[in-house]
């Protein structure tokens, strides 16, 4: 059960998806929160993502309207009328400002959406907001997700103890800088609102930032943290003690989503955290995790579950990273596969690190002292027959 003190959720049906499943979420803060939000880096941003990118400057927000099985991107004026006047919906039903309310869709792109159908859903989905329906809005915003995604944190601040719950969805168009990907963090804890920013900048970076599937970047993806401040604690400023403590506990609970994300991953069976260390660079360590993290012959091995040491180095050797190319140590898990690129693998230990759900590759190059990872799943017929057919 997810509880976070002073902000309720729920989800229904409204007729966007098919044979009844819940596709409209909403999270409501009983008073207006601070907001901080990330949104995606593709050029092409959908109405909703841009709805949501003005109102959140004020550093306020109140509601989240969510809707899946319609992404609500590339639909033009109309997509972005659509977006307003469904936010004015929910705000009046709730009694609020529609300033403070921002829309998120997820779904097949292209699509308008069918705004009398959610303004007919929307007093029933405010009826039942409810402190424990948030696993109905982690349900509610699945699109070809496998199962629900959320994970909570608690932390001590004096004699006090502060909620932290991330409710995300994600399974397919998944790489670093976002993904197809859809994440609210909800905390009762004070934070003042630089504190915040920068909480979610460092969480997002060290978290959904380091997640791959395929190595697509969607047109939706947003991560909107929201602090409403009824723990009654003094703000959290980006030089107080607590502070530290704040992203961390934050940090842990998106980074737990994002490895569900990955898990998920439109028929992925493996996770795998991909570790570069020795570059001279955290830029170079990290180019190189991508590169290894995104190669089809790596993500495939994974899957075939092969020790194929070859696919590792060649894909790091396009990586645009100069590296000494005799001097590589490569592991899975602690078992030791090159040394100085001599092949030094038991292939049996080695295989059977890869036949696990989830392992580690650390490739160390050996140029420096910086490091990166990122956390990319294998590449499977699933992944292929499940967006062969998405539309249909």
């Amino acid at each position: 059960m997810i509880k976070i003190p002073g902000f309720l959720g729920s989800s229904v049906h409204s007729g966007v998806k098919k044979k009844g499943v819940k596709d409209l979420a909403l999270i409501f803060s009983e008073v207006p929160a601070k907001a901080a939000g990330v949104f995606t880096t593709n050029i092409v941003k959908a109405p909703p993502l841009l709805v949501g990118m003005d109102r959140i400057k004020s550093g306020y927000c109140q509601a989240v309207l969510i809707n899946s099985g319609i992404a609500n991107a590339v639909t033009g004026k109309q997509g972005l009328k659509n977006s307003i006047i469904t936010s004015k919906y929910a705000a009046d039903e709730l009694g609020i400002s529609e300033s403070l309310v921002i829309p998120s869709s997820t779904g097949v792109i292209g699509h308008q959406l069918p705004t009398d159908k959610i303004k007919k859903a929307l007093p029933k989905l405010v009826k039942e907001l409810r402190d424990d329906g948030f696993l109905d809005v982690a349900d509610g915003i699945m699109t070809t997700d496998a199962f629900p995604k959320y994970a909570v944190n608690q932390i001590s601040l004096g004699r006090k103890k502060g909620t932290i719950a991330v409710i995300g969805k994600g399974a397919g168009m998944i790489a670093p800088n976002m993904a197809t990907m859809l994440a609210y963090i909800l905390t009762d804890i004070n934070v003042g609102k630089r504190a915040l920013s920068k909480a979610l900048k460092n969480t997002v970076n060290n978290s959904f930032n380091k997640v791959i599937v395929d190595g697509d970047t969607s047109t939706n993806d947003t991560v909107l943290m929201l602090a409403n401040g009824k723990l009654g604690n003094s703000a959290i400023i980006e030089s107080a003690a607590e502070y530290k403590k704040f992203e961390k506990a934050v940090t842990e609970a998106a980074t737990e989503v994002a490895e569900m994300i990955v898990k998920d991953g439109e028929g992925a069976t493996k996770v795998a955290k991909i570790t570069v260390k020795g570059a001279k660079t955290e830029k170079d360590a990290e180019k190189i995790a991508r590169v290894l993290g995104t190669s089809q012959l790596v993500k495939t091995a994974f899957f075939g579950e092969d020790p194929n040491w070859g696919r590792i180095v060649a894909a790091a050797g396009r990586a645009g990273v100069a590296f000494d190319p005799d001097k590589i140590d490569l592991f899975f898990d602690d078992e030791k596969v090159l040394a100085n690129s001599k092949i030094v693998m038991n292939e049996k230990k080695a295989q059977r690190v890869l036949k696990k759900p989830k392992f580690e590759v650390t490739l160390n190059i050996k140029s420096g002292k910086a490091s990166s990872f990122v956390i990319a799943s294998d590449l499977t017929f699933d992944y292929i027959k499940i967006n062969a057919h998405y539309r249909t």
